[in-house]
């Protein structure tokens, strides 16, 4: 597991490129950083859905009719051809086909169409269940060294580009990781978009050897989160980077959620140390040879997604003489020593 410190991060002005390409989507806040993914591939049991063929649906709305006119009579299939006028032969097999998608009931005295045909009704679908094989993201929560804080957590990213990375003994998957996932409340699979038509790991003898096994595709990713407020919503947004010539994918979100369920990444759940946003700007200062009594005696305000520097009146003087990317609003910094590090633009105020 490479360390946070051993990995690159982009430089102020690629961070100011970024920002204005970002712009449409109206961010208020930002942090740029890397993610380390499974990428689980699973044998699932679905509830999927497919059309209800015209036919089939004239089919069971005469039934329905026929239902109203006598409740709690079955129907049989002469009533059905009297009122369609269809071959007696090309009923009964339709009513076949309903009866084993589970839309109606056969008994001694006719058909009678079960909740769900009324549905598939309604919808024009019909419900069944399948085994499908499905990728499932999980994140890593990492601290700066790599220790896993946590388990994985589930994260609905979207393909990307990312680089593999090798996983050892203490960052492999747990599969009961996903089995949690499957059993939680519809309310919290909402709202971390997490598949709603999956009712569990498939299992029985039906499945080859092949479609039991777990595959774990790792990739390390760099991504821009941002928060975003628009149209009176707000949301949590990741877009994907290229590492090799910092190339950021900005026209589709690789991860959209709630702004809520940023509690599952812990950098942005907490609120970053002043200290760590004064030993940023410190460093900023020291790499263009500014003098330490001066860069000390100012005060920050972090305001997302700006860091406001009080500057005494001899340092502003000599960032306009030097015609500094600070008042131009093109400097930014990274602050934080972990793989997501949160990202501000430096505006500099003269002190009074």
């Amino acid at each position: 597991m490479d360390r946070a410190s051993s990995l690159i991060y982009p430089g102020s002005r690629t961070l100011a490129g970024w920002w204005r390409q970002l712009a449409p989507h109206q961010p208020q806040a930002l942090w740029v950083g890397y993610g380390f993914a499974h990428r689980v591939e699973a044998s699932v049991k679905v509830l999927a859905s497919r059309p209800l063929e015209p036919l089939a649906g004239l089919v069971l709305k005469a039934l329905d009719i026929e239902q109203c006119i006598s409740p709690g009579a079955g129907i049989c299939g002469a009533a059905l051809h009297e009122r369609l006028r269809l071959p007696e032969a090309i009923i009964q097999r339709i009513l076949g086909d309903l009866e084993n998608a589970g839309l109606l009931t056969r008994q001694a005295d006719g058909c009678r169409a079960t909740e769900l045909g009324r549905h598939a009704i309604e919808s024009r679908q019909i419900p069944y269940r399948a085994n499908e094989r499905r990728v499932f993201p999980f994140m890593e929560c990492l601290a700066a060294a790599g220790q896993r804080l946590v388990a994985p957590q589930f994260i609905p990213l979207a393909d990307c580009a990312g680089v593999p990375w090798q996983v050892d003994a203490d960052h492999r998957f747990d599969p009961t990781a996903l089995q949690s996932c499957i059993t939680q409340t519809a309310d919290w699979k909402h709202c971390n978009a997490f598949p709603l038509d999956i009712e569990g790991l498939s299992n029985g003898v039906s499945l080859q050897d092949w479609q039991r096994v777990i595959v774990d595709r790792p990739e390390r990713v760099m991504l821009v989160l941002m928060f975003t407020h628009k149209d009176d919503v707000q949301r949590m947004l990741a877009f994907a980077v290229k590492v090799d010539g910092w190339t950021l994918y900005d026209q589709s979100p690789v991860l959209r959620l709630p702004i809520a369920a940023h509690s599952q990444w812990p950098d942005l759940a907490q609120e970053t140390p002043a200290a760590l946003w004064q030993e940023a700007w410190r460093s900023w200062c020291r790499q263009r040879q500014l003098p330490s009594n001066e860069v000390e005696s100012c005060s920050l305000a972090y305001s997302p997604p700006q860091l406001e520097v009080h500057a005494p009146a001899r340092l502003v003087q000599r960032l306009q003489a030097a015609k500094s990317d600070l008042l131009k609003g093109e400097a930014w910094i990274l602050v934080g020593d972990g793989y997501l590090r949160a990202a501000a633009q430096l505006v500099v105020r003269q002190a009074t």
